[in-house]
């Protein structure tokens, strides 16, 4: 199955999750729900069942559900939101990223029923095993980049001429000490995974030749690479729930901490677009999860989950969380704010998000061609 289906199949997956939980929060309120979309028109297929139409359009990245009583010209009847207590409309708004949390809790358990990559500190060790010294992260335009290292390599041994490490004294206080003390080059062996590769699970094993430089790690030579002690997890049935629940809990503080640092370089100066990914971006990235297997892929749709999550209830217009701050300012102001306006306001930040999510995109598209 190509990259594109599978990542067209994971985002529809997570933008129904997001649409339902908005759709029944709406239903168990009594709101009238007008329009089920996925995707964005022009329409494919609809059918309408009881008042509410469910359709399929044509472009695939996103979807929505038009609750009676966000429009412009809708009336205050019983069943429009509007009508609605201020803490319903607040459970409204906030159902979908709740559902997108609640996904990625389901999915991460299921990866772990089926045995699945996680760092050896952070599980419970009777359900952890193997592990492995695991390149993590590697800095865009650093020695390791340059020389071939990536994110997901395992590494088997590590030679800076003086220090061989192997084995049981791999370790990453071990290996960062050898790349730091290294007169010259540092020489990995890696077991790294290959698209073209004939093995029957798609994994080689590569010398890959780095030179440590100053300016990356404050005080010391580095080549650009984060590493964690990676081991293979499989847990019971119903501890994978717990364990997964524990799982969601950590990736969704980090997703957080991590857009309100991104946020704060935004502000400050510091941001680069090299930080965000697009569409384009985050497919590449599905497609190889994909390719390591089935659980990996749950794995990432959970991180990508998350990060929808996260992202939506940041307080900007047209997001789940920029409506919310307006539901809060009514509450406090105890009156509605001029309808037309907070349309105009969305709309604005509708076209914003768009701009950006294209500059984006054309990043990721340069980066795939250079």
């Amino acid at each position: 199955m190509s990259t594109t289906i599978i990542f067209l199949l994971v985002l529809t997956a997570l933008v129904f999750v997001h649409e339902l939980g908005h759709f029944l929060a709406a239903r168990l309120f009594k709101i009238r729900v007008d329009e089920f979309a996925i995707g964005f028109p022009p329409r494919i297929f609809s059918f309408l069942w009881g008042k509410t139409r469910y359709a399929i359009n044509m472009l695939p990245l996103g979807g929505y559900v038009k609750i009676y009583g966000e429009g412009p010209d809708d009336e205050r009847t019983p069943d429009s939101i509007l009508s609605k207590n201020r803490w319903q409309q607040g459970i409204v708004l906030v159902a979908g990223v709740t559902f997108n949390v609640i996904f990625a809790w389901l999915l991460l358990s299921f990866s772990l029923f089926l045995g699945t990559k996680a760092s050896y500190n952070a599980m419970p060790k009777d359900i952890v095993h193997d592990p492995v010294l695991t390149v993590i992260m590697v800095s865009p335009g650093s020695p390791a980049e340059k020389a071939g290292l990536k994110s997901g390599d395992e590494i088997l041994l590590i030679t800076n001429a003086e220090v061989l490490l192997a084995t049981s004294t791999l370790s990453v206080e071990s290996a960062q000490k050898a790349i730091a003390s290294a007169k010259n080059k540092v020489t990995f062996n890696v077991r790294q995974f290959s698209a073209t590769s004939t093995t029957d699970d798609g994994y080689v094993v590569r010398q890959i030749v780095a030179t440590p430089a100053e300016g990356l790690v404050p005080g010391k030579k580095a080549v650009g690479i984060s590493m964690d002690m990676v081991a293979t997890v499989k847990a019971g049935f119903f501890e994978s729930f717990y364990y997964g629940a524990r799982q969601t809990y950590h990736l969704t503080y980090n997703v957080a901490t991590g857009l309100y640092e991104f946020l704060k370089n935004v502000v400050t100066g510091q941001a680069s677009l090299q930080q965000v990914s697009g569409p384009v971006g985050i497919a590449g990235a599905v497609g190889e999860s994909a390719k390591i297997g089935f659980a990996s892929l749950l794995v990432m749709a959970a991180v990508i989950s998350a990060n929808l999550a996260v992202i939506n209830m940041v307080p900007f217009p047209a997001l789940d969380g920029g409506r919310l701050v307006v539901v809060i300012i009514e509450g406090i102001l105890r009156r509605e704010l001029n309808p037309k306006i907070i349309q105009w306001v969305n709309a604005i930040g509708f076209i914003l998000l768009i701009t950006l999510m294209i500059v984006v995109t054309v990043k990721d598209v340069s980066t795939l061609f250079n």
